[in-house]
């Protein structure tokens, strides 16, 4: 997958904003980026940064040429997040107008290098958390994670001849490998698709002219392109869900708009590579939650038990070659995770409960449980009941120092508002009175696809002081 030989062709292999790159050319930017990582004497960890998608995605071919482990900063990554891996040398990717015009800068390099034995050799890329339930991590990833990930049978779709994936992901995040590399291991391409917030509406053309078979979209954004322009998907027969729960409601209004797309809903920790659970949508589906389905080839999961029986949940463990070596920290793997007969294994926090028919239904985590005035209140739940009132796409609940608020977005087809806000305001009133309802008319997201709650929390300040 990495070889050279696989970087002579003039096939196209990337397109973005336009223009297309073969995979000679990004053979060629990835041969640059090598040969900087071998100016830095005793480089091993070389933080990238680029002007393009395309610039992380060749930087990390060259960085993997030169033996490195390439991490990717694609503006997100803040200094204490960055010192988790304390990188060796810092590199700048360009891609310009023409193969010419491509090139490698060095921004900077350590003062004083690590050891380069202090990661295990086969740890090649790091995925981000998002940070959501505290501090964000650094998951080092190895080379057998990602063969495992590109191997896997279970991601893959029907495709006449090469897939031609639409790229999404932000390549901080574990959808990046899903989204790219996997394609591009399997000898198709990748079409970069505009951000929702930037052109949504530049989708169907991408789709028709590259026929693009897939797309990994996280379901905060397939809640609102369904709610907004369902069209701009028309095009795409599958598109994939991931990084946060998918809604049943979302998945209703997918289909009353007319989209025939097949749907498929994704679970996995960011510790696991990138998914280890599938679940295929029916066109019929009655159901109040989607399933997160069953484990991919190579997976395995375990269910231990939980505190409570009555509600026959459990704490879902899942193990295999996706499973990552463990948390990076002060520059080395500071926590390994645990490997039980040979497979490493990781406790993902996660409830699930077995549907009729075997698979997993997500049903919150051991840490979904906040105190609102004294009083502990399950946010999975309040989140799932929310969803299930007629017209409700999405719900959402914040906290922080200045209370705690309950989103709610409604559909384009929902009942009259008020009657909606009436019930909800019941149903939040049920957990806790000292919830606030806001209701919103789509989710903001951060680079990654995922809701950027810490907007939605300023907003709803800000509306609540009367301040604008």
């Amino acid at each position: 997958m990495i070889g050279e030989h696989r970087w002579r062709s003039a096939g196209t292999v990337w397109v973005e904003e336009g223009r297309e790159y073969s995979r000679e050319r990004v053979g060629g930017l990835a041969a640059a980026v090598r040969r900087a990582v071998g100016r830095c004497e005793g480089a091993r960890v070389v933080c990238l940064r680029a002007d393009s998608r395309l610039g992380f995605f060749a930087g990390q071919l060259g960085v993997w040429w030169a033996d490195g482990l390439a991490v990717a900063d694609d503006g997100s990554l803040a200094p204490d997040v960055l010192d988790r891996v304390r990188p060796d040398v810092t590199l700048f990717v360009r891609t310009g107008a023409a193969a010419e015009d491509d090139g490698v800068e060095e921004v900077s390099r350590a003062a004083e290098p690590l050891p380069a034995d202090r990661i295990p050799a086969d740890v090649v890329a790091v995925n981000f958390t998002s940070g959501s339930t505290g501090r964000r991590k650094a998951v080092a990833v190895t080379r057998g994670n990602l063969l495992a990930l590109f191997a896997c049978r279970g991601l893959d779709v029907p495709t006449d001849g090469a897939p031609t994936a639409g790229g999404f992901a932000a390549p901080a995040f574990d959808g990046w490998w899903f989204d790219t590399w996997k394609a591009v291991a399997a000898g198709g391409r990748v079409v970069r698709l505009p951000h929702v917030n930037e052109d949504v509406f530049a989708w169907p053309e991408l789709a028709e002219r590259y026929s693009i078979d897939r797309v990994l979209l996280p379901a905060a954004v397939i809640t609102t392109v369904v709610g907004a322009a369902p069209e701009c998907l028309a095009g795409i027969p599958w598109i994939f869900s991931g990084g946060e729960q998918f809604h049943a409601a979302t998945y209703r209004q997918a289909r009353h708009a007319g989209l025939t797309s097949r749907f498929v809903n994704l679970y996995g920790p960011t510790e696991a590579t990138f998914a280890t659970h599938r679940y295929d949508l029916p066109a019929e589906f009655t159901a109040d939650t989607v399933p997160i389905g069953t484990p991919l080839d190579g997976c395995d999961q375990t269910l231990l038990p939980a505190e409570d029986p009555a509600r026959h949940l459990g704490h879902l463990v899942v193990s295999g070659p996706l499973v990552c070596a463990g948390y990076l920290d002060g520059g080395r793997l500071a926590e390994p995770f645990p490997v039980h007969r040979g497979r490493a294994t990781y406790r993902t926090g996660d409830l699930v409960r077995r549907d009729a028919s075997g698979a997993l239904v997500y049903a919150g985590r051991q840490d979904s449980q906040i105190k609102v005035n004294g009083t502990r209140v399950d946010t999975a739940a309040l989140q799932s009941a929310a969803c299930g009132v007629l017209g409700v796409l999405n719900c959402r609940v914040a906290q922080d120092a200045r209370g705690t608020v309950a989103f709610v977005q409604l559909g384009r087809d929902a009942p009259p508002r008020e009657a909606v806000r009436a019930e909800l305001e019941t149903l939040v009133r049920s957990f806790s009175d000292a919830i606030r309802l806001h209701l919103v008319h789509a989710f903001p997201t951060k680079a990654g696809g995922k809701i950027d709650l810490h907007s939605l929390m300023d907003d709803a300040h800000m509306e609540g002081t009367g301040k604008r």
